[in-house]
C-alpha cells in the first residue's frame, strides 16, 4: 500500500508538471529584496527549470541562478520552488575632493545560497508572465547573514 501511495504522489506530480509548462523560456525583469533590478530568464530543461538574474544597483553588481520544479494548478497558474546561489561585487569610496587624507573606499565579494517559492501566471492569449516569489538567502561571506525577501517578475514567453 505504501508504495502505491508514493507511486501515485509521483505520478500527480509528474502530470502537474507536464499541465504547469507552458512555454520554454521566458525573458523579462524582475525586482525586489534583497536583489532589487534585474534582467531574468528562466528556461526548462525537461520538468525542471533553470532561473537565471543578473543585476545590481549603484556601485554593486550580482549573478543568481537557481534550479527550480513547477506544478500546474490550472488556467494559467504554476507554483514553484527552488534552490540556488549568489554571487555578487560592490565598491563604494568617497573622495571629498581634497588632496590630504579623506578618502574612503570599500569593495569586495559576497556570496550565498537562496531558497524560493513562488506562484506565476502565463497569459495564453499574449506571450506574457508574471510571478511573485519569496524565500530565505543565506549569505557565506565575506560574513553570514539571513536575509528573507520577494521579487516580482515580467517576463516575455516563448513557446
Amino acid at each position: 500500500m505504501k508504495k502505491l501511495g508514493i507511486t501515485f504522489i509521483f505520478a500527480i506530480a509528474l502530470l502537474s508538471t507536464a499541465v504547469g509548462q507552458q512555454y520554454k523560456t521566458a525573458i523579462g525583469v524582475k525586482g525586489g529584496f534583497p536583489y532589487y533590478g534585474s534582467l531574468n530568464l528562466k528556461h526548462f530543461f525537461g520538468a525542471s527549470a533553470g532561473e537565471f538574474r543578473l543585476g545590481g544597483g549603484r556601485n554593486t553588481f550580482f549573478f543568481q541562478g537557481l534550479y527550480e520544479r513547477n506544478y500546474g494548478l490550472g488556467q494559467g497558474f504554476d507554483w514553484y520552488w527552488g534552490v540556488g546561489g549568489h554571487i555578487g561585487f560592490w565598491n563604494y569610496g568617497h573622495d571629498n575632493g581634497h588632496w590630504h587624507h579623506d578618502h574612503y573606499y570599500n569593495s569586495g565579494t559576497y556570496g550565498g545560497v537562496d531558497g524560493v517559492l513562488g506562484i506565476e501566471y502565463t497569459f495564453t492569449e499574449i506571450p506574457l508572465n508574471f510571478a511573485l516569489d519569496v524565500g530565505p538567502s543565506f549569505r557565506l561571506f565575506p560574513y553570514t547573514e539571513v536575509y528573507f525577501g520577494g521579487a516580482l517578475a515580467a517576463r516575455f514567453a516563448i513557446k
